[in-house]
């Protein structure tokens, strides 16, 4: 009777080690998929910063002179790289907040958001992503003052 449940006890404890070491294998297999799309995502960056001709894919950017598109780029990187940093846990939310309010403290980084923002909160398409669009907005709200909704209604979930 006693052997059955020290066997009993010994299996499960195995099978419970056995499941954590699933677990945190998908957890390192998402977070190094998140790093090597962010490492991919700037590499395309830096390719129109580079070379002018690939810039004209982005007809939204056509009015913007060179300078404002190399800005409009980088900080775009910088954004994308806070967030997958956010998402593997490299970045706390006071970390987002620090790192949005020093770009917001200038009046083009706030232009910058307000072109971006709706665009970005459509591109949130999972709870971190959706999260961490919420603390960017918290700062850019918090330093215009303003409370203003993008167009995504479940982006403040």
């Amino acid at each position: 009777m006693r052997s059955n449940r020290v066997t009993a006890a010994a299996l499960l404890a195995l099978a419970s080690t056995g499941l954590m070491h699933v677990v945190l294998s998908e957890r390192r297999h998402r977070d190094r998929s998140v790093l090597e799309t962010a490492r991919l995502h700037r590499q395309l960056l830096a390719a129109q910063v580079e070379r002018p001709g690939l810039r004209a894919m982005w007809g939204s950017l056509a009015s913007l002179d060179s300078t404002e598109r190399s800005l409009h780029l980088h900080r775009n990187a910088w954004v994308s790289a806070w967030e997958a940093m956010y998402r593997v846990g490299a970045l706390s939310p006071d970390g987002v907040d620090g790192a949005a309010r020093a770009l917001f403290a200038t009046p083009e980084g706030l232009q910058w958001w307000a072109r971006v923002r709706e665009e970005r909160a459509r591109a949130a398409t999972d709870k971190r992503a959706r999260r961490f669009h919420v603390l960017m907005e918290i700062a850019y709200q918090d330093e215009t003052g303003t409370v203003v909704f993008p167009a995504r209604s479940d982006t403040f979930i």
